[in-house]
């Protein structure tokens, strides 16, 4: 008599989150990569980072073994830990960065044009998918690499706030990753990806404390 299978296998989480592997996790992706560059809110991004790690390794067990995957999701969840402990540090001082404190999207240029090139960017991505040219991979994945690009450059060109040029450099690295992973299976590159990630985010974690630090500074000197 064959045992029952354990009920916390990575195949039988896999197996419960098999909805989420198509569609519905594409457009889950897209909606929070829109938002994370629309509403200023470090929460929110830390939020954000974790969903879209869960979401991305559901996704790249299409072409990934299960155990490469959720090493793909611990890896984002640490990075969120590191820039939640390290912006929940910066709030518990006197006078934190202004970045930091809790402000939705005001009705302003700057939120506008974020949102008018996001909706450019969705529109022509749409209407022009067919010629991606990224072989080997699903069409819906190709779609989403190219979107995570395109989105990183946009943070990285919108924003000089640090969690958003954050988020903007993990994204084109998951793109990578994404694409990476469907034409090699290679241990060491996974280790490399999966190493720049974090080395990332303890970039973005330290710059997050230093720049709290010197607003606590320049409020203290006097004048």
């Amino acid at each position: 008599m064959n045992a029952a299978p354990p009920l916390l296998s990575p195949e039988h989480i896999l197996a419960s989150l098999n909805g989420v592997n198509g569609l519905p996790g594409i457009i889950g992706l897209l909606l929070l990569t829109a938002l994370m560059l629309v509403i200023t809110d470090w929460r929110f991004t830390v939020l954000g980072i974790g969903l879209q790690s869960v979401l991305l390794a559901i996704l790249a067990t299409r072409h990934s073994p299960v155990e490469w995957a959720l090493l793909r999701a611990v890896t984002g969840g640490l990075v969120a830990i590191m820039w939640f402990l390290s912006a929940k540090s910066i709030r518990w001082g006197r006078r934190p960065a202004q970045w930091l404190r809790w402000r939705w999207p005001l009705l302003s240029a700057r939120t506008a044009l974020r949102a008018t090139l996001i909706v450019f960017v969705a529109v022509l991505l749409l209407t022009h998918h067919a010629r991606l040219p990224l072989r080997g991979l699903d069409p819906d994945l190709a779609f989403l690499c190219t979107w995570l690009a395109i989105t990183g450059l946009l943070a990285l060109a919108l924003s000089n706030e640090i969690l958003t040029a954050g988020i903007g450099l993990l994204w084109w690295l998951e793109a990578f990753h994404l694409y990476y992973s469907a034409l090699e299976h290679q241990v060491v590159m996974e280790g490399v990806i999966g190493g720049l990630k974090l080395l990332i985010g303890l970039a973005c974690a330290y710059l997050i404390v230093a720049e709290g630090q010197i607003s606590d500074t320049s409020e203290e000197e006097p004048l």
